[in-house]
C-alpha cells in the first residue's frame, strides 16, 4: 500500500470525528460570539423561576434547562414594573430575566431571577424612589404604600404589589428594614433592581425572609440577561453532578430528555438500516431521496479519455531504429562469400549418381 493510500485510509476514518469537532466547535464559538461572556450558557439548578411545581413548559425556565445568557448593558434591562404598559415579556412573564453575582462576589453560585423594579435611593429624603411607578396610579389598585404617602418617590415605610406574576401574587419590599440593614452595616444605601423568583410566591431576593442578597442588586453585579433556552439537557449536568437527587425535577423533563436523547442517538442509526437495505436492493439512496423530493436526476459526470499520442516526427527514435535495422542486413560481398560454400552442381550431380 502507498503512501497516499494509507493517508486517504487514515483520513476516512478520522473524517467523521474531525467532522464532529468542528460542528462543536461552530457551536460554541457561535453562541460565545452571541453571548459575549463565558460560559454562554447557564444550568438550572433550582424551581425558583417555574410556573408550576410539578410540570415544566417550553418558554419557561424549569429546573434542568440550560439557558443563554446575553451581555448587555444595565440600563437597557426591562423590568417588570416597567413593562406593564406595553406588555414586553420574557419566559412567560413581564420583564427581562437577570443574571446576576449576589453582593457582587464571585466566590457565589449566580443566580437566575426577574428585575421586578429598580430603585433610586433619595439621598436628600432618605428614602427610596421607585421610577416606574409614577405611570402606574394607585387608584388603578395595582400598588400603595404601608406607613407612609403612597407617592412613588422616597419610600420610607413597605411598598405593596399586587397580582404580580403568573400567580397573581402579593410582592412586599420593605424599605424600613431595608434601611436599617444597611445602618447595621454601615453601609451607606445604594439604589439598584428587586429581583423576584417566578416561583417564589411573591418573595422577593432582598426580602428579610430570603438569604439571597437583602441589597439592592447594581448594575455591575449583572452577568446578563436570559436569552433563548435548551430545555431538559442541563439535567444530564444535575445528574452526573449529583444534584438531582437534591433538588425537584419535573417529571415531564426527564421523559422529555429520554425521548430526545434516543431521537438524536436513534436517528442517525435508522439512516443507516435504511441505507443499508436499500443497497441491498439495488436502489441508490441519493437518487431515492432525489425521486421522493421531486428532484430531478442526478447526472453522471462525464469521464474525460485520454489524449492519443501525436504522430511521430520525421528524424524521431523511430525512424532511426528503423535505418539501423536495414543498415543490418549484409552486403553483396558477403551475399557471395556465403554462397561460395556450397558445393558445385558437377560434383552434387556425380555424387548423386553414384549412390
Amino acid at each position: 500500500m502507498s503512501g497516499s493510500e494509507k493517508a486517504k485510509k487514515l483520513w476516512g476514518s478520522l473524517k467523521g470525528v474531525v467532522i464532529a469537532f468542528a460542528i462543536v466547535f461552530l457551536i460554541v464559538g457561535g453562541l460565545w460570539a452571541y453571548s459575549g461572556v463565558w460560559p454562554p450558557l447557564v444550568v438550572i439548578e433550582s424551581g425558583s423561576m417555574q410556573h408550576s411545581d410539578t410540570r415544566s413548559y417550553i418558554g419557561v425556565i424549569d429546573t434542568g434547562d440550560l439557558v443563554i445568557l446575553k451581555q448587555q448593558d444595565a440600563t437597557s434591562v426591562r423590568t417588570y414594573l416597567e413593562s406593564v404598559d406595553d406588555g414586553y415579556s420574557t419566559y412567560g412573564e413581564l420583564g427581562d430575566v437577570v443574571i446576576y453575582r449576589p453582593f457582587g462576589s464571585y466566590d457565589r453560585t449566580p443566580i437566575i431571577h426577574r428585575a421586578l423594579c429598580r430603585v433610586v435611593y433619595n439621598a436628600s429624603g432618605g428614602g427610596f424612589d421607585v421610577p416606574a411607578l409614577a405611570s402606574l396610579l394607585p387608584e388603578q389598585q395595582r400598588w400603595e404604600v404601608k406607613g407612609g404617602e403612597s407617592a412613588w418617590y422616597d419610600i420610607h415605610g413597605t411598598l405593596v404589589l399586587y397580582d404580580v406574576g403568573y400567580n397573581d401574587a402579593e410582592v412586599r419590599i420593605n424599605f424600613t428594614v431595608m434601611l436599617s440593614n444597611f445602618a447595621n452595616a454601615h453601609l451607606t444605601p445604594h439604589g439598584g433592581f428587586i429581583t423576584l423568583g417566578d416561583n417564589n410566591h411573591g418573595i422577593i431576593d432582598q426580602s428579610s425572609m430570603s438569604s439571597v442578597c437583602w441589597r439592592p442588586v447594581k448594575d455591575e453585579w449583572l452577568n446578563g440577561v436570559a436569552r433563548g433556552e435548551l430545555p431538559w439537557f442541563g439535567l444530564i449536568k444535575l445528574y452526573v453532578s449529583g444534584q438531582a437527587s437534591q433538588v425537584s425535577i419535573p417529571q415531564n423533563s426527564q421523559t422529555n430528555l429520554i425521548i430526545s436523547l434516543g431521537l438524536i442517538i436513534g436517528i442517525p442509526i435508522a439512516i443507516d438500516a435504511i441505507s443499508i437495505v436499500l443497497e441491498s436492493k439495488g436502489i441508490s439512496v441519493g437518487a431515492w431521496f432525489r425521486k421522493k423530493l421531486g428532484m430531478p436526476p442526478k447526472q453522471p459526470k462525464k469521464v474525460e479519455e485520454p489524449e492519443p499520442d501525436p504522430p511521430p516526427k520525421k528524424g524521431s527514435a523511430k525512424d532511426e531504429g528503423k535505418g539501423a535495422s536495414k543498415g543490418s542486413q549484409p552486403k553483396e560481398g558477403s551475399k557471395k562469400s556465403s554462397s561460395s560454400q556450397k558445393p558445385k552442381g558437377k560434383g552434387g550431380n556425380k555424387g548423386k549418381g553414384s549412390s
